[in-house]
């Protein structure tokens, strides 16, 4: 059965530098092109099961560019 929550994902391309630790944690959520001063969102709501990868990776970030939320399942 699939995970009914979802994780909305905010990165600060403000505040990112291009570290690249967010795309070793969650490639399928971040990619940093070559030549690209800042990573970028391959996309912006994931599921739940993403949530472990994505605190990871919003923890770890130098830069503190990414922020998460929980985003309620109207049922």
């Amino acid at each position: 059965m699939k995970n009914a929550q979802q994780v909305a994902v905010h990165l600060d391309t403000t505040k990112c530098r291009a570290y690249g630790i967010c795309v070793t944690i969650a490639p399928d959520v971040f990619s940093l092109p070559k030549g690209s001063p800042v990573a970028v969102l391959l996309k912006d709501v994931t599921d739940g099961e993403d949530l472990a990868d994505l605190e990871e990776a919003s923890f770890n970030c130098p830069a503190q560019a990414i922020s998460l939320a929980r985003v309620e399942s109207a049922s």
